[in-house]
């Protein structure tokens, strides 16, 4: 076997001579990271046999790790894609069609392994294709909001509460408490995708916004570098007591681009958090409450089902969520609950005949 990473034959394929436009070699890299982003969810893959490989991110599976039970991996991919990445069907299938193209050059290198049956992959994901994207509005799993604030009623665990402990390491479990309860919270009430969260810093939050209690509008690149508001007014005070928890400098901090949410392992210490911690960190949430599957994207449906069912228009909730068309909005979230259309059925009575 070639012992190579598929990081690494994503840059010998993107360094290719064949590649003249800059945008071609832009859409194969998108399609490629967001395939690699895919193998890093632990959720995603749990249906597939490389799903019992050790790694640690997508970046790092080795192409030995390919086998047999793999097969039906393109079309998990385009399945996941059109479920948490809020993709329309024709970005799914040329995404999908990028990645394709790409296991090509490695089986005709020879890297991809014996026992993995491209042409079988590919026959799987162009019969299930349909019924691998999305059809219609999507549903939150139920008891997502038990979800939200997990971490504000998380307790100290045992072994942390025995006679001398460290009261650093207990300093450290609060200062993570704290960070991952403004993490969900944010998610949740800004409905923004992972990365655009992960993207604050905390000079986006100015001491003397997060004492008023008013709205907050963060400014972040969205998909296709689409630039649009993240609003914060009910999450503002978990930022205010991650912040203070961490000691940080106010008037140092903001000018600079120190992240807002970090890694506080001592290893990793003050480093950008990332999207597999981030994960983890929900996963943790619903593995506590018993509740089957959430992703972080899942709290995006969730706040536009609420804003929606709330009676906010179209319009409104397009802004809130960054969308380019208030059509994707109608397309993904325009669900409405069944017991408002009661209401409505109680509230509208058949009107009754004129009498002559």
């Amino acid at each position: 076997m070639t012992g190579m990473t598929f990081a690494q034959v994503r840059d010998r394929y993107l360094n290719r001579t064949m590649f003249r436009s800059q945008n071609t070699i832009d859409a194969y890299r998108r399609a490629i990271d967001l395939f690699l982003e895919f193998l890093g969810d632990p959720t995603a893959m749990r249906d597939l046999a490389i799903a019992g490989h050790p790694y640690l991110g997508g970046e790092q599976v080795p192409l030995d790790a390919l086998s047999a039970g793999d097969a039906p991996i393109f079309s998990q991919f385009a399945g996941w894609l059109s479920k948490d990445k809020d993709s329309a069907d024709s970005s799914v299938r040329l995404r999908l069609a990028g990645v394709q193209r790409w296991f090509q050059f490695m089986d005709d290198y020879g890297w991809l392994p014996p026992d993995f049956p491209l042409s079988k992959a590919r026959r799987i994901v162009r019969d299930e294709f349909k019924a691998a994207v999305h059809d219609g509005p999507k549903e939150s799993p139920p008891n997502i909001e038990e979800a939200i604030y997990y971490y504000d009623y998380l307790e100290l665990p045992p072994k942390l509460q025995r006679e001398n402990v460290d009261p650093e390491r207990i300093h450290r479990w609060e200062v993570i408490r704290l960070r991952n309860r403004a993490l969900m919270h944010c998610l949740a009430e800004s409905g923004g995708r992972i990365s655009e969260v992960l993207s604050l810093n905390i000079d986006h939050f100015p001491l003397r916004n997060l004492e008023r209690g008013e709205v907050l509008r963060v400014q972040v690149e969205g998909k296709g570098k689409h630039r649009y508001a993240l609003r914060f007014c009910y999450a503002l005070p978990a930022v205010r007591d991650y912040i203070e928890a961490r000691g940080a400098d106010w008037v140092t901090e903001k000018k600079g681009k120190t992240p807002l949410f970090v890694n506080h392992a001592p290893r990793y210490a003050d480093r950008r958090m990332s999207r597999y911690s981030a994960w983890h960190v929900v996963n943790e949430a619903a593995k506590e409450l018993h509740i089957e599957h959430i992703s972080p994207h899942d709290f995006r449906h969730w706040r536009a089902s609420q804003l929606i069912n709330d009676g906010q228009p179209l319009d409104v909730v397009q802004d809130y969520l960054g969308h380019r068309s208030v059509e994707t909005t109608r397309r993904h979230y325009a669900r409405t609950d069944p017991r408002r259309v009661d209401d409505a059925t109680r509230d509208t009575p058949l009107a009754p005949p004129e009498r002559q």
